[in-house]
């Protein structure tokens, strides 16, 4: 964790800010690995391979077994009595498994991961550079868009439920102005009207309540001109993929699946498309016809690997909570907010993408 962070983040508690533990461990250069915030209020919460993870004793307990060694120097984290909903929980583990179980390429496919970029943001910046701006990334996964923002010379803050920031650390760590949280954006853990740019990608629509979480990440970015980015699944968007039956039917019976069960339903359902859909689309684009594959549901995947098309089939089916969107509730979104300059746009049948910029002036 680099000391920079401290001067964003803020205690999901109290709204408090941090001081530094003294018994953290830090690199070569100072920033912090292992080790704890300490809030005015006295809350602590620890400092794990980097990543500052203000969670609650709720949800650390959730990811114990993954990093015993930590928790069994420090058990003090793991101690109280804060309830979180087992929606929430499982939410954590579900996104945990997929991206630290089945992790996904890293920046070998940062081509592919700058054209998701461009889809999703679109021209929500209207022609603006990211050169020297600061970003917030809400969901920010396994950091691919943090790692295209920092090329383009951003300052990026990326923040996450679950245990998936590791993935997002080792992907982004050697960029010196990019920084990983781990939390829930709902316990408002970050300094409200800082962003020049606050976007959610892929990820309000896991959320038990997606207009709510809009809500909550708009007041992150700048009230003088900062842009509000978020691309969300939509059956309007994602006709061939989601307006089948047949497809609604698999997802409402693999949500409702314990969490291990889940996982080994979603790789089943990855191998058997990886035979029998994605291994012909891969023939098929390379007798030359790209441009119709590309245009197929799902065929982001086809040069994937096996275990990133099982993290895929998991994120589209499997996962605790899933919403879908359409054009008019996401203007009334942005109308409802304040926002100004809206644009709402389907992505290729991937689903919607909408941009705005808070302003101080009075909405007409």
């Amino acid at each position: 964790m680099r000391r920079r962070l401290l001067d964003l983040i803020l205690c999901p508690r109290c709204r408090g800010g941090f001081s530094l533990e003294t018994s953290t461990s830090a690199d070569a250069d100072g920033n912090v690995i292992d080790g704890g915030l300490r809030c005015e209020c006295g809350r602590g919460f620890p400092i794990i391979n980097g990543v500052p993870r203000l969670l609650s004793p709720p949800l650390l307990r959730r990811m114990r077994e993954r990093y015993g060694d930590f928790f069994t120097a420090h058990p003090e984290y793991l101690a109280g009595d804060d309830t979180d909903g087992r929606e929430l929980g499982d939410t954590l583990e579900s996104f945990t498994r997929q991206r630290l179980d089945f992790p996904p390429p890293g920046p070998a496919l940062a081509a592919q991961w700058r054209v998701n970029f461009a889809r999703c943001m679109g021209d929500a910046l209207g022609g603006e550079s990211l050169h020297g701006k600061l970003v917030l990334d809400v969901g920010c996964g396994f950091g691919r868009h943090m790692y295209v923002a920092a090329e383009q010379g951003a300052e990026v803050v990326g923040i996450d439920l679950s245990g998936g920031v590791d993935r997002a650390y080792d992907a982004t760590h050697t960029w010196s102005r990019c920084h990983v949280v781990q939390a829930n954006v709902f316990d408002q853990p970050l300094l409200p009207g800082t962003f020049d740019v606050v976007w959610s990608f892929g990820v309000l629509h896991h959320m038990p309540d997606p207009a709510a979480g809009f809500r909550a990440i708009v007041p992150l970015a700048r009230p003088d001109g900062g842009h509000v980015a978020i691309w969300v699944y939509g059956y309007d968007g994602m006709a061939l993929t989601y307006r089948l039956s047949h497809m609604r039917s698999l997802h409402r019976r693999l949500r409702h699946l314990p969490g291990p069960t889940r996982s080994r339903a979603s790789a089943i359902v990855a191998g058997v498309l990886s035979a029998a859909y994605w291994e012909p689309l891969r023939l098929a684009q390379r007798a030359g016809l790209s441009a119709l594959v590309r245009r197929l549901p799902l065929a982001d995947y086809v040069d994937h690997s096996w275990r990133t098309r099982i993290a895929g089939v998991h994120d589209r089916l499997s996962t605790p909570i899933t919403h879908f969107h359409d054009r008019l509730e996401l203007s009334d979104w942005y109308r409802s907010a304040g926002l100004q300059d809206i644009c709402v746009g389907d992505t290729d049948r991937r689903g919607w993408r909408a941009s705005g910029r808070r302003t101080a002036a009075p909405i007409p």
